[in-house]
């Protein structure tokens, strides 16, 4: 992905690509979700939030399907706040801070100069809640922690760059130590492909000392990148590296994969110390989800792939994604969650249920309700709130919500 130039007066934008435009939209409906979520949770809810967009850029690009000018992430991330404030319909008021980086005067000058005004949020260009920083992330990494960590409250740190040798495995860790930072993060999962294939020595340092990789990845076959097999294991051994070496506790990835082959070109990987905030970003990656078939799920994860992957005549075949995608979700937790119940035999908690499987599978909070009430209405399961068994026709589960074997299922296995 060659990097993208703005012109300090925004005459020159760079025109956005099909997967760009799929990340921002995930990008918008998560921070909106999100600012839902946490702030109206509870009595009061989080107020303080920092967004942090490390690689902003010039704030505006070129679409080429519309010839319309298309909305970048920092203008995305301040209406995704003011719709998740207005959405969550409390009075007291957020106390937000934005922290816009780059290492390029023109494309801050663009942001502030043209691309605020002409989203309508010139306010924010003057605001002492917006900070426009000109530098290296890597250099700001430690002024940011103090910065957050004074400020309080909840964090998300987008991280976009061109490679991935601008973002080193220590800045992942000092993020992910941060009490309620969460991050979603563009990782080159291709260029990681070719420096394997091309076994490059001159970025074996990098490799080592900035991504702290040299233990993984190491039995990936160069001649055969290209087929699930790889892609499945350069994925695991990916989300391996940052929950070891990075520290992330839950980690989830979505693919973007372009036109007909079915080698990842970079994952947008979301990293959290909070469940919460994993179930809110896996709804917000079904939504922009384009993969179809099984093994997309089981390689891939969540993922988009452009429109022009899609061969004449095969576009009828995906009409019906959402349903085939839906039932292989409950699927799959049939054997992933049913097992652990049954396990269980005393119960378990909702919460724990969670914990153990979420990242596991691509089934969203939704899928996981619709799943489990299913089980409910076939009497193979009892679910237990403050000591009595719910009979409600559909629950809304909460995390302290205890799951069991339906007793009559019990009696009848002991009849046996």
């Amino acid at each position: 992905m060659s990097q993208a130039e703005w012109s300090a007066d925004g005459r020159t934008l760079p025109t956005v690509d099909p997967h760009t435009k799929a990340k921002h939209k995930i990008l918008e409906e998560y921070i909106e979700n999100l600012v839902i979520t946490l702030y109206g949770k509870g009595r009061y809810g989080v107020t303080n939030f920092t967004f942090i967009d490390a690689f902003c850029g010039g704030g505006m690009y070129r679409d080429p399907e519309t010839r319309q000018e298309w909305e970048g992430s920092p203008i995305r991330i301040i209406r995704a706040v003011q719709k998740g404030y207005e959405k969550s319909k409390r009075q007291y008021p957020l106390n937000v801070k934005y922290i816009f980086i780059d290492s390029k005067k023109s494309h801050l000058d663009c942001l502030k100069n043209y691309s605020l005004p002409a989203a309508g949020l010139e306010k924010f260009a003057a605001s002492e809640n917006c900070i426009f920083e000109l530098g290296n992330f890597e250099d700001l990494i430690d002024w940011l922690v103090f910065t957050i960590s004074n400020h309080k409250g909840h964090s998300l740190f987008l991280l976009d760059p061109f490679g991935w040798t601008q973002v080193s495995m220590s800045s992942i860790r000092k993020i992910n130590k941060l009490a309620g930072s969460e991050i979603i993060y563009t990782y080159m999962i291709d260029y990681i492909a070719r420096f394997i294939e091309l076994r490059n020595d001159s970025q074996f340092n990098n490799f080592k000392n900035i991504l702290e990789a040299d233990d993984y990845y190491s039995n990936a076959d160069p001649n055969k990148l290209e087929t699930f097999g790889e892609q499945c294991y350069l994925r695991d051994q990916s989300m391996l590296l940052f929950r070891k070496r990075g520290n992330a506790r839950y980690i989830f990835t979505f693919s973007l994969i372009p036109r007909g082959n079915y080698r990842v070109l970079y994952y947008l990987m979301h990293m959290s110390s909070n469940l919460t905030a994993l179930e809110v970003v896996k709804e917000s990656f079904w939504k922009e989800n384009t993969l179809d078939y099984e093994y997309c799920f089981e390689v891939y994860g969540y993922g988009f792939r452009s429109s022009d992957y899609y061969q004449e005549g095969q576009l009828e075949l995906q009409f019906d994604i959402n349903r085939e995608s839906n039932e292989f979700c409950i699927d799959k937790l049939d054997r992933d969650v049913g097992k652990i119940i049954e396990e269980n035999k005393e119960g378990i908690k909702f919460r724990d249920i969670s914990n153990r499987t979420m990242e596991k599978n691509p089934a969203n909070r939704n899928h996981y309700t619709k799943y489990l009430n299913r089980r409910r209405d076939a009497r193979e399961i009892e679910v237990i709130r403050k000591g009595k068994i719910l009979t409600n026709s559909k629950i809304v589960f909460q995390r302290s919500d205890i799951i069991r074997p339906a007793l009559y299922k019990q009696l009848f296995f002991f009849d046996l």
